[in-house]
C-alpha cells in the first residue's frame, strides 16, 4: 500500500513537472501592450502596416530577451476604421484585458477619441499616426510620434516652387486630418508666392469626384494637390484622367505612398507624386535592418506607416527599459528628456509633447515603382517634370 502510494505521489510529480514545462507562460511572465487597429473598413490599407510594424518590433524585443526580463504580448482588436468602436475596445483593454502599456490607432479622428482615455488612465500613448490636436499639453500623456502636420506637404511645395509651379487647385476631404492639412499647404504655398485658384473640401463618403475635379480643371491650375486618404486620392486621379485634365503636377497626402495606389489606378499613377515620412534608402538607425526583417516576415515591402508604428513600440520599450519598470511617470518623463535616433530619424519631444526631430520626403511613381526625389540629398532617382499627360 505504501509502495502505490509513493508511486502514486512520483507520478502526480512527474506529471505536475510536465505540465510546469509545457504550459504557456503565465500573465504574470509577460508585458501586455494594447492596441486598436483597422482591420477592417475605409483605413484598413495603412491600419495594417501599423499592426505589422508593431509586431516586428515585438518580435525583435522578445528576440533580445524581452522588456524588464518578460515577454512582450501584443493585444489588439479590430475597430473598424471608426472612432466609437475604438473608444470602446481601449476601455475594454484598460479595463478587461489590463494591459501593461498602450499604442495609438490610426488616424487623428480615431486618436482623438481614445486620448482622454489614455489620460484619465494615465498611460503613455505615442501617437504615431495622427496628428489630433495641436499637442499643446491637453492630453499629457499622448505624445506625438509622427512628424507635425505642417511639415508633411511643406517639401511638396518647395519643390513645385522650384520647377515653375505657379498656381494651386487644393481638394481636401473635410476630416481632421486633411483639414488641417489643407491650412498647412495654403500657408506653405504663400510663403512661396504661389497663389490658390481653387479650393473645396468634400465629405469622407465622397466617391463620385468627377464634378469636384471638372470645377477644380476650369481654373486651370499648375498642380492639383489633395489632402486625402488612400481611396479619394485614387478616385481623384480617375477623375482626372477621365476628363483629360492637365496639370503641371499631381500630388496627394497618404494615398500615393500605399502600394495598392499603384495596382489600382495601373499607369493613371505614372508620375502622380506623394508625401512620406520614411523611405527604404534612408540611412537612419537600423533602418536596411528593418527593411529586411519585414520583408523577411511580411514578404512585401514596409510603408511609412509600418516604420512609424515600429519606431513607436522601440520607443516605448526603450523608455520602459531606461526607467527600470513599467511606472508610467517614469516612462512619460524619459520621453520627454530624450531624443532617440529611430528608423524614422531624431525622436525629439518639445515640452507639451510635439515631436520637433522627423522629416518629410517627396516621392514619384515611376514605372510602378515609388522613387523619392526630394529632397536632392536624399533623391534615389530624377523628378518627371511635366505630368505627361493622361
Amino acid at each position: 500500500m505504501i509502495d502505490r502510494f509513493r508511486r502514486n505521489a512520483a507520478l502526480i510529480a512527474l506529471l505536475a513537472l510536465i505540465a510546469a514545462q509545457t504550459a504557456p507562460v503565465r500573465a504574470a511572465d509577460t508585458i501586455k501592450i494594447g492596441f486598436s487597429v483597422s482591420e477592417t473598413g475605409a483605413l484598413a490599407a495603412p491600419s495594417v502596416f501599423d499592426r505589422q510594424g508593431y509586431e516586428l518590433a515585438a518580435d525583435e524585443i522578445n528576440a533580445h530577451g524581452g522588456l524588464l526580463g518578460k515577454k512582450v504580448e501584443l493585444v489588439h482588436y479590430d475597430d473598424q476604421s471608426t472612432p466609437a468602436t475604438a473608444n470602446a475596445l481601449y476601455q475594454k483593454l484598460i479595463s478587461d484585458d489590463k494591459v501593461d502599456l498602450i499604442l495609438g490607432p490610426y488616424s487623428s479622428q480615431i486618436t482623438q477619441a481614445v486620448a482622454p482615455i489614455a489620460d484619465r488612465a494615465k498611460l503613455v500613448m505615442l501617437s504615431m499616426d495622427a496628428n489630433p490636436q495641436a499637442f499643446d499639453g491637453s492630453h499629457p500623456y499622448v505624445f506625438q510620434a509622427i512628424a507635425q502636420t505642417p511639415q508633411y506637404m511643406a517639401p511638396m511645395i518647395e519643390f513645385a516652387a522650384r520647377h515653375g509651379v505657379k498656381t494651386i487647385a487644393l481638394l481636401y476631404q473635410n476630416s481632421p486630418f486633411p483639414a488641417a492639412l489643407a491650412g498647412a499647404i495654403k500657408e506653405a504655398a504663400a510663403g512661396r508666392g504661389l497663389k490658390i485658384v481653387f479650393e473645396e473640401a468634400y465629405p469622407p463618403a465622397t466617391t463620385d469626384f468627377g464634378p469636384l475635379v471638372l470645377k477644380a480643371a476650369a481654373t486651370n491650375p499648375d498642380l492639383l494637390i489633395g489632402g486625402t486618404f488612400l481611396a479619394d486620392s485614387e478616385g481623384i486621379v480617375r477623375a482626372a484622367k477621365a476628363q483629360n485634365f492637365h496639370a503641371k503636377m499631381y500630388a496627394f497626402s497618404v494615398g500615393p505612398v500605399e502600394p495598392e495606389f499603384s495596382r489600382a489606378l495601373g499607369p493613371a499613377a505614372e508620375a502622380v507624386f506623394g508625401n512620406t515620412l520614411w523611405f527604404p534608402t534612408l540611412s537612419t538607425k537600423g533602418n536596411a535592418d528593418f527593411v529586411k526583417g519585414f520583408r523577411a516576415k511580411f514578404n512585401r515591402d514596409p510603408d511609412y506607416h509600418a516604420a512609424l508604428s515600429y519606431a513607436a513600440l522601440k520607443l516605448l520599450a526603450t523608455a520602459a527599459q531606461s526607467a527600470g519598470s513599467l511606472d508610467q511617470e517614469k516612462i512619460r518623463g524619459w520621453l520627454r528628456s530624450h531624443t532617440v535616433d529611430t528608423v524614422m530619424g531624431p525622436f525629439k519631444l518639445g515640452p507639451t509633447g510635439l515631436q520637433t526631430g522627423f522629416s518629410s520626403y517627396v516621392i514619384q511613381w515611376q514605372k510602378e515603382k515609388q522613387v523619392l526625389v526630394w529632397p536632392a540629398k536624399s533623391a534615389t532617382g530624377s523628378p518627371v517634370f511635366p505630368h505627361p499627360g493622361w
